[in-house]
């Protein structure tokens, strides 16, 4: 995620040496988990498309075909009135030992992947606060509004958070899944009410995403994953500012929201910023006095050392960041382990959110 920074190498393959055998058998748990996920999806994404074929085998147009016949035995007759619960006895019937060998292989995974995490953070970063387990910092998130699909009640997961101090300010690091309905999801959320339709999509969404995908369960319906930080600073502000990723998607999601209605688009003149990002504010003045060349300089490097989507706020005397990373920050990417470059890039991710208040003076 971030580019290489100049953290102590040695360091670095110290862990790398004591952790190495474990990222081995964490790939490997991983590679078996995901294969009892794709095959548990597959048997759903079979029957559910041979169901489909048995609600519509009249209206086919070689309906006398051998294959129609078949499917004929599972509709309900007056002798035989419960024939189509059968597809749903079978599929129970398949997917119970499936599912009980994934709940089990995904379990020892993410376990053992939990145990590693930790013992490598505290290892390269000794002096902070790590803690696994936590309840995820939702009054933060929601205090922050970046995310303006966010409710007060929506699914929020926190994989870890880190605490530190530096230069005498305290920063907060966790890493957190978000399941809650952006513009995009609102949408998909239309087209299931539409008859027929809604099949198509439920076939998409929870069968194809689940078998195609190489990342497991837990991560494929996030609306967001990644690291989001907070931190303190002096000066009180009279109102917020919000820098947004500027893409489609960002104007749409704030656009639709009526919870920031008081917000305005701020145009800027620093064509390199606002190429990358949109700012919106409650006060014109105090976010161009917040907004300084030099910060919207700093800014566009630190998303050039992050190389992902990161989005700022200001409210009040905080500073929120939150950087997109579809793997999360205490979870291990998809692919090989057996390369240092495994321990490099959680570190130099830690160290640069670390940094931040350095970073952004």
């Amino acid at each position: 995620m971030v580019k290489k920074t100049d953290m102590d190498s040695s360091l670095i393959h110290k862990v790398y040496l004591e952790v190495e055998g474990a990222l081995s058998t964490i790939y490997k748990k991983r590679k078996r988990t995901l294969f009892f996920q794709k095959t548990m999806w597959i048997i759903t994404g079979l029957y559910f498309v041979l169901m489909l074929l048995n609600m519509g085998v009249n209206y086919f147009p070689n309906s006398d075909h051998r294959f129609f016949i078949f499917l004929t035995q599972f509709q309900a007759t007056p002798d035989n009135p419960y024939a189509n619960s059968y597809p749903f006895i079978g599929l129970i019937v398949l997917l119970y030992p499936t599912t009980y060998i994934f709940a089990g292989a995904f379990q020892k995974f993410k376990l053992k992947e939990t145990v590693t995490i930790s013992k490598m953070v505290k290892m390269l970063f000794p002096k902070v606060e790590f803690s696994q387990g936590v309840i995820a910092p939702t009054k933060e998130i929601i205090k922050s509004k970046l995310f303006a699909w966010v409710k007060k009640d929506a699914p929020i997961y926190s994989y870890g958070q880190i605490r530190s101090s530096i230069n005498g300010n305290t920063i907060n690091i966790a890493d957190i899944g978000i399941v809650e309905d952006n513009i995009s999801n609102k949408f998909i959320g239309t087209l299931l009410r539409i008859p027929v339709l809604n099949m198509v999509v439920m076939l998409y969404e929870y069968v194809f995403k689940n078998i195609f995908s190489n990342k497991t369960s837990d991560n494929v319906y996030y609306t967001f994953r990644g690291m989001f930080c907070w931190l303190s600073f002096k000066k009180k502000l009279n109102g917020h500012t919000i820098i947004l990723t500027n893409n489609q998607s960002s104007k749409l999601d704030r656009l639709s929201s009526f919870k920031f209605t008081n917000e305005h688009k701020i145009h800027l003149e620093d064509p390199r910023f606002t190429n990358q990002f949109l700012v919106y504010s409650t006060d014109q003045v105090e976010a161009r006095y917040i907004l300084s060349v030099a910060l919207m300089e700093r800014i566009v490097a630190l998303k050039e050392k992050f190389n992902q989507p990161i989005m700022l706020s200001f409210h009040n005397k905080e500073m929120f960041l939150a950087i997109q990373n579809k793997n999360g920050l205490f979870s291990f990417p998809s692919g090989k382990l057996d390369t240092i470059k495994t321990i490099e890039q959680l570190a130099n991710d830690i160290e640069t959110a670390l940094q931040i208040s350095t970073e952004l003076k």
